[in-house]
């Protein structure tokens, strides 16, 4: 059965956060223009450990350049799970089978820990800031806590596609 009222958001960044990762990638570019042709002139040397840290340094910072720059958060429901992402990964799949309880929330940046996708304790967070959010806790208490700017919306969506599944 189809869900009755569908829902899916998406959430930018702070511009701060764009601006974070631009300047990581062009630390990023200074580095490896800077320590590339000594470790590749120096291979001998430096030994395949070493660059082999460098490589995987390389995309590690590349990546957190390019989670900087996009900074979007989705939230979406389906007529069998709750998705969460932060582009380009997703971090929260709940299947609405597993949703005990809905609960329209006021949340800080302090309790989540941050912003972005946070992991405390038995919960996970998925916010760009303070403020509304969603708190869906699942069977045997796990919850994830979604911010957002519509919640209302969001908690109704999500009522009803269990009240749909369950029919």
């Amino acid at each position: 059965m189809r869900s009755a009222e569908p829902f899916r958001e998406t959430l930018i960044g702070p511009r701060w956060l764009a601006v974070a990762g631009a300047l990581t990638l062009v630390f990023l570019v200074v580095v490896t223009a800077i320590s590339a042709p000594v470790a590749i002139g120096r291979a001998d040397e430096v030994g395949a450990w070493t660059i082999a840290l460098l490589v995987v340094g390389f995309f590690l910072i590349l990546a957190a350049g390019l989670l900087g720059i996009t900074r979007r958060i989705t939230i979406a429901v389906s007529d069998t799970h709750i998705d969460g992402r932060l582009t380009p990964f997703r971090v929260i799949h709940l299947p609405l089978s597993e949703v005990d309880r809905v609960e329209v929330i006021e949340i800080t940046v302090t309790q989540a820990g941050g912003v972005g996708w946070r992991l405390a304790g038995s919960e996970q967070f998925l916010l760009w800031s303070a403020g509304a959010a969603v708190r869906v806790t699942a069977v045997g208490d796990r919850s994830r806590v979604l911010g957002t700017e519509h919640p209302e919306e969001l908690s109704t969506a999500i009522l009803s596609a269990l009240r749909a599944m369950r029919e």
